[in-house]
């Protein structure tokens, strides 16, 4: 049975057309609108100085949005915190911590770079400089301005970079569009999954909605698989292979195009909602339906796996695979790296 949530998410991504739900549209239009008036008293609180912003003692690179999931940020949180550690420098990431797969899956990608999670995110940071971390990574922080920040890198999703145009609860977007021109560096990212004419067409967008600032192109690219045990596989294993797909993700389609792109077949997809809780029912049915296709891998990713790993597993353990996503800078690499070196050259008192 779909649920509410799932329910109220296709809406907001025009899924569903029909009587009833233009009724439900409006509703979420009107929701919208008062959404709206609250973010513009929140940006006119910060440009009247009526709401403080802080500086933390270390340079802060902020990775955010402004749509609600989808667009690949703990991926790419992971690039710029493993790129600091390729420059010698000691960073760590601050989240939420929201749905606490993000974190976990940090942990376990990154040992060697802690995680401050918290609401309260200028705590957090001033406890990473205590830490002697050097260069703090903001997690979806583009519209957590209090923390001052060095770069602001805003991602993008190429295939739907703003939604349906609308505001929460009626579209996916977390704040008007024009606020692009806030970032200082924006990120396309899945590029791969649209041709050429509509990259070019997204960036030429971009440049009238934020003149001047650099576009970054970037795909996701499968690196590998473990299994369980941490034994690593080639990813061209799943070529030819009949894969079972599940996962708790805000774009479960792309994650199917990139198993597709390595020669597999899905005969099967659990799509579950984003942070979804995994129990021992889900596993069952994951399980019978291994056995029913005929699956001879079962697919999910790191941010699930932490999740389900300690559940009852038994007769899937040797069949579950997680594909671990690198990100693969198509273009514009340059402009990144300068951006993020100049963070490395800040002095924070």
């Amino acid at each position: 049975m779909l649920s509410c949530r799932s329910y109220i998410f296709s809406l907001m991504r025009d899924k569903r057309v029909g009587f009833p739900h233009i009724m439900v549209k409006a509703v979420l239009r009107f929701l919208s609108w008062i959404y709206a008036q609250a973010v513009r008293l929140v940006a006119l609180g910060y440009k009247t100085g009526l709401r403080r912003r802080y500086r933390v003692g270390a340079p802060v690179v902020s990775v955010g949005n402004i749509t609600l999931g989808g667009t690949g940020k703990t991926p790419f949180v992971m690039f710029i915190a493993d790129y600091f550690i390729t420059r010698t420098r000691k960073p760590a990431v601050l989240t939420r911590g929201y749905g606490g797969d993000e974190n976990r899956m940090l942990a376990a990608e990154l040992p060697e770079v802690p995680v401050f999670v918290g609401q309260d995110r200028v705590k957090e940071a001033r406890g990473a400089v205590r830490a002697t971390r050097d260069v703090l990574v903001l997690d979806d922080g583009f519209q957590h301005r209090r923390i001052e920040r060095d770069l602001d890198i805003l991602l993008l999703d190429a295939f739907s970079p703003f939604g349906n145009g609308c505001l929460f609860p009626r579209g996916v977007l977390r704040e008007p569009i024009s606020s692009v021109r806030r970032a200082d560096i924006l990120v396309l990212t899945k590029t791969d999954r649209i041709n050429t004419e509509d990259r070019e067409d997204i960036v030429r967008r971009l440049a009238v909605l934020a003149p001047g600032k650099p576009v970054v192109l970037s795909r996701h690219k499968p690196s590998f698989l473990s299994d369980i045990t941490g034994a690593v596989y080639a990813i061209d294993t799943l070529r030819h292979k009949r894969v079972l797909l599940f996962s708790g993700i805000a774009d479960p389609d792309y994650l199917a195009f990139l198993i597709e792109k390595q020669g597999a077949e899905i005969v099967s997809r659990h799509d579950y909602d984003d942070h979804h809780r995994y129990s021992d029912a889900d596993i069952g049915v994951i399980r019978a339906c291994c056995v029913r296709e005929k699956a001879e891998i079962i697919i999910t990713t790191a941010k699930d796996y932490v999740k389900v790993k300690d559940l009852n597993l038994s007769g899937v353990e040797e069949k579950i695979f997680v594909m671990n996503i690198e990100i693969d800078i198509v273009e514009g690499k340059e402009n990144l790296v300068a951006g993020l070196n100049s963070v490395i050259s800040c002095k924070r008192a």
